[in-house]
């Protein structure tokens, strides 16, 4: 018998030899299970079916006592585990959507810690040459989320290369700030990319406008690499989404030049739908998969290297990713016409269905 055949047998013995215990444990608590779930090691994960958790043989050869305290009810019965996998997993506060530095208010430019989930997205072109072209925003260990027109229908001989995380000063190897300095980026292989079905580049509307970007490995992010929030919780009051601000980071162009080298912000309002449509200066008007965003006060455009970037609702000491930039064909959010964003809340089902 293999090594793999002995961890299912022994998985077997444990998982139906005890059901009782198991039963018992899972009786003890009538509350609705949760999606997500902590383990006893206080990793994030998913509670699934015991044989779907990979990193399971591993937990078994060494601690019977952390698997069996790592069940989790299912009304389908005992077997449910919570699984480590931070892959699949969508963080929810206070594991997201915070900042590792207090931000300056009103000022332009960030901090090297602010805003910790930004992302930059690396492509590879004919000549070996290598440059950012779109920003991305991280929403777990494995993925982040941009733009379709980012990495799909790119130039000829272009190709997605890797995506860059911690990122501040594009000028500098190391990011310092007050004579404190951060890690060096991350650099994070590409596995997969995954565009929306619905995004069609051909037909101008914009509309789904939205990709996932996959990593290779997961990575093992320092504190000045965090995941944003995403609109997942009951709780939030999202009719409240007008009220208070938003914010787009980036390195994309100002008014004042072509581009900068460190991340700077925009805050935003988030408008009323009937607002937006009426302020639109394209044919097409906004449909319920977009949002739309006006600047109050500011001399900077959100375009070019920003597109794929994130628009950040803070709530209640959390930021939640609400929007995806779209192309510089759509305005950038700055002067009198709004900015148009991806609805990030509409597509959070296929968020879900493609991270897995």
């Amino acid at each position: 018998m293999g090594q793999s055949d002995r961890n299912r047998s022994i998985l077997w013995v444990f998982f139906t030899i005890i059901p009782t215990m198991l039963m018992a444990d899972a009786n003890q608590s009538t509350a609705a299970t949760p999606a997500f779930c902590v383990n006893p090691a206080g990793d994030l994960g998913k509670c699934i079916y015991f044989l779907d958790c990979k990193p399971l043989p591993r937990a078994l050869s060494t601690d019977l006592n952390f698997l069996k305290n790592s069940q989790c009810n299912q009304k389908e019965g005992p077997g449910f585990i919570c699984c480590p996998d931070k892959r699949h997993v969508l963080p929810e506060p206070p594991h997201c959507g915070v900042r590792a530095a207090t931000q300056l208010t009103g000022a332009q430019l960030t901090q090297p810690d602010d805003y910790p989930w930004t992302a930059l997205i690396e492509f590879e072109k004919p000549d070996g040459t290598t440059g950012f072209h779109c920003g991305g925003t991280l929403i777990n260990q494995g993925h982040i989320l941009t733009a379709a027109h980012c990495v799909s229908s790119l130039r000829a001989g272009w190709k997605v290369y890797r995506v860059l995380l911690g990122e501040w000063d594009l000028s500098s190897v190391l990011d310092c700030a007050y004579n404190v300095c951060n890690n060096p980026p991350i650099e994070a292989k590409v596995s997969k990319i995954i565009v929306h079905d619905g995004y069609d580049a051909q037909n101008g509307s914009f509309n789904h406008d939205i990709a996932l970007i996959r990593f290779e490995e997961l990575a093992n992010f320092p504190d000045t690499i965090v995941p944003i929030c995403l609109p997942i919780a009951d709780s939030i009051q999202w009719e409240n989404i007008t009220d208070g601000f938003s914010t787009v980071v980036g390195w994309g162009k100002s008014q004042s030049s072509a581009g900068v080298t460190k991340k700077l912000k925009l805050n935003l309002k988030v408008r009323d739908f009937r607002e937006c449509s009426s302020l639109l200066e394209w044919p097409e008007k906004m449909q319920p998969s977009q949002l739309c965003a006006l600047a109050e006060r500011s001399n900077r455009k959100i375009c070019s290297a920003d597109a794929g970037g994130g628009l950040a609702w803070f709530y209640r000491r959390f930021h939640y990713l609400i929007g995806v930039a779209g192309s510089d064909e759509q305005k950038c959010g700055s002067g009198d016409v709004p900015g148009v964003f991806v609805n990030v809340s509409y597509y959070m089902n296929w968020i879900r269905d493609n991270i897995k």
